[in-house]
């Protein structure tokens, strides 16, 4: 008999940081911010490391700071990977800079005339180590930088190439289990390629080159612009209070439109198949391209697509998930990650086109990892579950808000 799958959710605001165990195997999805790594991540790290375990992968989806400040922190401390402080890593997933195809771009250095760049906003969670609002050549504070220097396997699985999906899917594994790689594509990727061409054009007047100072200003610079994109798509809607008694049925609206962020679109989203159990990771991606990518998967009529979990694209945001796209795949459990400070996840609409897709047909559990104190009551209301056929699972909280909100742990035996 196969072992049984644990999925732990961490505390990480509004980001995900996310470790799955299965047939003594351990990978780690994002790490949500630095206090995410350093309070909650690195002492389970450092326990299972005493046991003799190890991260046969760790997967950072994409550069947004809720997915990967704690990341510079974690490869930063845990140092050398041939003699790891926290955990040995046998490979790290992750697409920066040096991993995009960019017009222009010369092998190279850059000398001591490289200007710094002041970056005005959203960079601080990237690196609490550096407060100083600035890029800097002489750094290497990034992600990809410290990978370089700690010497991590970095995407070898793709021979050091970028991490993205090909037909026929590439499947990662063995016979005891496997990952399909979904997402990026290249013209994900491209897209995203295009946008910091764009801003490297106006800043360096077409000195591109391979200069781990790229590295550095990528994910920082990316992470501003970021902030920028929000502010034109509003993902904080308004929540309107049931006027029916039935929230599935107020929120179930017709969808507007998806969010376009290249950033979100390079999201690493892979299907893990082990034990018969299958389990969907989407990231922060885009319901499009992953409609897309699950019709190139599999024929329509093999529709729904039945997993056993679901990581719900971007906390549940609406903007990253769509009717079509939840009727398409079916989940016994749904996961949101998010605090839902930031931007409200996850989303109403999100929730109702769920349970409206599949209706009461099939039972399904929604896993929280906040408790969002009383914005999500609603959703735990007795009638509607027994309408819609559904469960809820919290954090181990109790009414004064002690316990361990933030973190929750789902076994599939």
């Amino acid at each position: 008999m196969p072992d049984k799958i644990t999925i732990e959710l961490f505390p990480a605001g509004n980001g995900d940081a996310i470790l799955i165990d299965f047939d003594s195997k351990l990978i780690l999805v994002d790490t949500g911010y630095v206090s995410t790594f350093r309070e909650h991540l690195k002492p389970r790290l450092k326990e299972l490391h005493a046991q003799g375990r190890y991260l046969s992968k760790f997967i950072v989806t994409h550069i947004d700071a809720d997915h990967i400040s704690g990341a510079i922190s974690f490869i930063k401390e845990n140092g050398d990977a041939d003699n790891p402080s926290i955990i040995g890593i046998e490979e790290i997933w992750f697409n920066s800079y040096r991993h995009l195809k960019l017009k222009e771009k010369v092998t190279g250095t850059f000398d001591d005339a490289v200007p710094d760049i002041p970056i005005s906003g959203g960079s601080e969670s990237l690196n609490a180590d550096d407060d100083e609002q600035l890029v800097s050549h002489k750094q290497g504070t990034s992600l990809g930088s410290q990978i370089l220097k700690n010497k991590y396997a970095w995407n070898t699985s793709f021979k050091g190439a970028a991490v993205k999906a090909e037909l026929p899917f590439q499947k990662i594994g063995n016979d005891d289990f496997k990952l399909t790689l979904l997402g990026p594509t290249q013209d994900a990727l491209d897209n995203l390629a295009d946008d910091w061409y764009d801003y490297l054009k106006k800043i360096f007047q077409g000195q591109i080159n391979e200069d781990a100072f790229f590295d550095d200003a990528f994910e920082k610079m990316m992470e501003e612009m970021r902030q920028e994109e929000l502010e034109k798509i509003i993902l904080d809607q308004e929540e309107l209070v049931s006027t029916t008694g039935d929230w599935v049925q107020d929120h179930a609206k017709e969808w507007e439109h998806e969010d376009r962020s290249p950033t979100n679109g390079s999201s690493i989203t892979f299907l893990l198949e082990y034990g018969g159990k299958k389990l969907l990771f989407l990231g922060d991606a885009i319901p499009g391209q992953v409609e897309n990518q699950l019709k190139n998967l599999m024929p329509e009529d093999q529709f729904p697509f039945e997993v056993d979990v679901l990581k719900v694209a971007h906390h549940g945001a609406w903007a990253n998930n769509s009717p079509e796209l939840l009727k398409r795949i079916r989940a016994n459990y749904y996961l949101f990650s998010s605090n839902g400070k930031r931007h409200h996840h996850p989303h109403y609409e999100t929730m109702a086109w769920i349970l409206k897709g599949h209706g009461a047909a099939s039972e399904k559990t929604f896993v929280f990892n906040y408790k969002q104190g009383d914005r999500l009551l609603e959703v735990d209301d007795f009638q509607m579950k027994q309408e819609y056929n559904y469960k809820t699972l919290w954090p181990d909280v109790d009414e004064f808000g002690f316990g361990t909100d933030g973190y929750i742990k789902l076994t599939l035996d």
